[in-house]
């Protein structure tokens, strides 16, 4: 057996003409299971850091790995905590970050509200002596301090409801944070855009509108994160109220017959828009395409997971006359979706295009009667690479 085994040095050249063959590490790296994977290769040398962050590579790897989801934040009467999904044994340290990236927990102890999570950054409120304040948190990215805001502007009108939220770019970045005032008197809807830059809070960009009389009696119910450069409102009549950010300018955007309130908008591939809905225990993911001459609905999947939530229950199962779920939190491409079971005190995680129904979380005790907040989070993308100079060439 020894004598069938390649000498040290033979082996060496082997693994070295391999290796050094561009073509074939970029094939090698393509295969690494998670971007934090990818990550971790990239420091054994230069070339392979030179490789990995290459911009052509990166969108192969992207296509071929969506960005992974962790685990999400629950809240619950201004209380929070994270939750894991089942993740590989490498990806144990991120998960470590996300649920205690500060020590003993003391931002958990003063966050009273996540405004919006992406792409591993979050937007919270805390309270720290005596004063509530906005903060930027990076609960993934080590290298990355908590950063306080500057106190946001206060908006210049108010109605009811009033709403006032603040999001994260849509590429999750540090960069072009944007703050929302809308409120609605009457008819009339206004809105009040900032957007904060090194010099602080931009100058308010306003807009107004007038809903047509068929729409007189709406009700606002919640303000959406941005998707494709536009803020979404949830309305209790069978359309939304969309606010383009870049404009700004606000407009109406029909919904499928019968659907009002409880659906959640996300991106879908291109410039189109997939909205996620549930009637009773009947998902239905939808998608419009927002360009050209298609402005309709399309129906894309739709399906009953009534008896796929009960049996992952177990014993936790609870039905009766009020017996629906809340559509919680959506991923981008509608490829997941959380849904709270307000009844039972359980939060399931649905895979769309799988069709695999999970238990995720469960309340305890009081605590089932009321709802709860989801806020997803995703690992980076792009991975942050170091600087060129780690790692050691191969060939010295």
């Amino acid at each position: 057996m020894e004598a069938d085994r390649p000498a040290p040095a033979a082996a060496a050249a082997t693994a070295a003409s391999v290796l050094g063959n561009d073509d074939l590490l970029c094939e090698i790296l393509l295969r690494l299971g998670s971007s934090y994977s990818l990550l971790r290769a990239a420091v054994v040398s230069k070339g392979w850091l030179l490789q990995a962050s290459n911009s052509a590579f990166l969108r192969r790897f992207r296509n071929r790995h969506t960005p992974r989801l962790l685990g999400f934040y629950v809240s619950q009467y201004s209380s929070y905590e994270f939750v894991p999904l089942l993740q590989p044994p490498e990806l144990a340290v991120l998960l470590r970050r996300a649920a205690s990236f500060d020590r003993d927990n003391a931002f958990f102890l003063r966050c009273t509200q996540i405004y919006h999570c992406r792409n591993g950054r979050l937007i919270s409120g805390i309270f720290e002596g005596g004063v509530f304040k906005n903060s930027l948190v990076a609960p993934l990215l080590a290298e990355e301090s908590m950063v306080v805001l500057p106190p946001a502007p206060l908006p210049s009108l108010y109605g009811d409801p009033m709403f006032s939220e603040i999001f994260l770019p849509e590429d999750g970045g540090r960069d072009g944070i944007t703050l929302v005032h809308l409120c609605k008197v009457a008819r009339k809807v206004y809105a009040e855009v900032y957007v904060l830059g090194s010099g602080g809070w931009s100058v308010a960009a306003t807009t107004e509108t007038d809903l047509a009389p068929q729409y007189a009696t709406t009700y606002l119910i919640d303000m959406l994160p941005p998707v494709r450069g536009k803020v979404f409102m949830v309305t209790t009549l069978e359309y939304t109220l969309g606010l383009d950010l870049a404009a700004p300018s606000l407009f109406t955007l029909e919904l499928p017959a019968g659907m009002r309130y409880n659906y959640i908008l996300s991106s879908a591939k291109d410039s189109g828009l997939h909205l996620v809905y549930a009637d009773g225990f009947q998902l239905s993911v939808w998608l419009h395409q927002m360009i050209g001459d298609n402005n309709g609905w399309m129906l894309v999947d739709t399906f009953c997971i009534r008896e796929a939530c009960a049996r992952v229950a177990g014993e936790s199962w609870v039905s009766g006359n009020d017996d629906f779920i809340w559509v919680a939190a959506v991923g981008d491409n509608a490829e997941f979706v959380f849904l709270d079971h307000v009844a039972g005190g359980i939060v399931f995680y649905v895979h769309l295009k799988k069709r695999v129904v999970e238990k995720v979380y469960q309340r305890a005790g009081d605590d089932r009667a009321s709802r709860v907040g989801i806020d997803p989070i995703m690992m980076a993308w792009p991975p942050i690479f170091p600087a060129r100079n780690v790692g050691h060439d191969q060939e010295e």
